[in-house]
């Protein structure tokens, strides 16, 4: 039964995104309550289904997702208080955070090889941060230091993602840079859609992308050597 999951896992977590996306595009709350929490309940079963939870650095990346989760329950209701948003943007801050830990408890203290360009990467997340930050300004009211805090954290989960380079095997690196730019993404498109402009189908850009950070993320994790 547990080689029967592993083998299937992809297309058991196919479904599940599918179910979300269908949930999000038809406006039903309650299939969304059911779920889309099964995004990273089913992520957080794959990874102790094989055994990816062990040892102290996996903890950090087994907290980030229990973050996520309460996120995504919190953010079913944004729409209801605002509260709700705010506890979600808390939830996912913090979720981030434990990943930013995850990324360099993980990493070998040896670097093996060095990325070219790695300052000019870094410079374009920054700079990224920045612009993105300067067009939400004037739409954020109350929010802005929330949501400047919360970029801030967001583009430095992407560089501890990128600092790993050279010193874990390219698998786990590429799984988890790929999972913290989707990340990115992700939350940038939710923040466009709130506060900027309106974006067609946002709800399902949004949760493609976020399923697929969480997904590259757990891969990373279990992929580490």
């Amino acid at each position: 039964m547990k080689n029967f999951l592993v083998k299937y896992f992809p297309f058991f977590f196919l479904l599940i995104v599918a179910l979300v996306l269908y949930a999000n595009s038809t406006h039903n709350i309650m299939l969304d309550i059911l779920f889309k929490p099964l995004i990273v309940i089913s992520l957080l079963a794959y990874l102790f289904i094989r055994g990816g939870q062990k040892g102290k650095a996996a903890l950090f990346a087994v907290s980030g997702l229990l973050l996520s989760l309460s996120g995504d329950v919190l953010l079913i209701f944004q729409d209801e208080n605002p509260l709700f948003f705010i506890g979600g943007l808390v939830s996912f801050l913090v979720a981030h955070i434990f990943y930013i830990f995850y990324y360099i408890r993980s990493s070998g203290s040896i670097t093996v090889k060095k990325l070219k360009y790695k300052t000019v990467f870094i410079l374009i997340l920054l700079s990224y941060g920045f612009v993105f930050c300067l067009l939400l300004y004037n739409n954020l009211g109350v929010l802005k230091v929330p949501v400047f805090v919360y970029t801030a954290v967001l583009i430095g989960m992407n560089i501890s993602a990128l600092n790993r380079y050279g010193k874990v095997n390219d698998t786990s690196f590429i799984l988890i840079m790929t999972g913290a730019l989707c990340f990115a993404l992700s939350d940038s498109l939710l923040a466009i859609n709130k506060f900027l402009f309106p974006i067609p189908l946002a709800g399902i850009w949004i949760m493609t992308t976020y399923a697929a950070a969480q997904f590259f993320i757990v891969q990373g994790v279990l992929n580490k050597k």
